[in-house]
């Protein structure tokens, strides 16, 4: 039996694992615990305790292997797995094991085809393959010879972005309900130049974002509705002063993106 290496108040060593896409994500060891149990099914298993029990020894292999320093990754997890369940005599929850892990890297692949891209995102995972084909079919952005500029991650981003943006402009401190304002002239304006440079929060303001706002601003300056002019907009947006938003914009991305 390998010896456990935790520390004497029963934390684990091992704190993060590496996802595929680089990410740094907290280590659980409930889904160790899951994936054995999911695999000890597939061939009529029933206890869940020996899950738990070979998940304690899977922890304590990495803890020998990684310590506190280093930071596994999915894949050595995942390998760790397949090295207790074979070690401790069980082959047919192994090869379930082992039989699952394959199926998914088809997956993954399938998925890297269909959008193009090198790493599958923690998005992407959320949509089955005819899901994502739609997306990319109908809605993902692509460049003139119709290749894919944009992933589903982006694509929810910058519709959440969307959706939260006419909040700004009826924020008090620019609009007037009462529609007592001078009508304004409309300013000139490249939301080339200036995409990227402007954010709320978190969440970067692109080209297309502004392109909307401005055509959304001049609409309601023409009716007399807002109390200051868009140079004066975009030194608020430029001073964070919409930040409070971001957590709106947050809302509507988890809203679209979570099943």
């Amino acid at each position: 039996m390998v010896e456990s290496v935790q520390a004497e108040n029963g934390v684990p060593l091992v704190k993060k694992v590496r996802k595929r896409d680089g990410r740094l994500v907290a280590f659980d060891q409930e889904k160790i615990v899951a994936a054995i149990f999911k695999a000890a099914r597939a061939v009529g298993g029933r206890e869940k305790r020996s899950a738990r029990k070979l998940s304690e020894k899977v922890v304590e292999k990495l803890e020998k292997k990684f310590g506190a320093e280093k930071i596994p990754t999915i894949e050595d997890v995942q390998d760790a797995v397949e090295e207790v369940l074979v070690e401790e005599g069980h082959a047919k929850t192994a090869k379930a094991y082992i039989l699952y892990r394959r199926q998914r890297a088809e997956l993954r692949e399938e998925k890297k085809m269909v959008l193009e891209k090198d790493v599958v995102d923690e998005v992407d995972k959320q949509f089955d393959l005819n899901a994502l084909r739609v997306l990319k079919s109908r809605y993902l952005k692509k460049d003139g010879s119709g290749r894919l500029v944009e992933s589903p991650k982006q694509l929810f981003t910058r519709v959440a972005v969307h959706v939260v943006l006419p909040e700004l402009l009826y924020d008090e401190r620019v609009f007037d309900k009462a529609g007592g304002q001078e009508k304004r002239v409309v300013e000139a304006f490249n939301q080339r130049s200036y995409a990227g440079k402007f954010s709320i929060g978190f969440f970067e303001l692109n080209e297309f974002h502004l392109e909307a706002l401005k055509r959304t601003f001049d609409r309601m300056a023409g009716e007399g509705t807002m109390r200051v002019g868009w140079k004066e907009f975009l030194k608020m947006l430029e001073d964070k002063e919409f930040d409070s938003h971001e957590t709106r914009i947050r809302e509507f991305y988890e809203l679209m993106v979570s099943k």
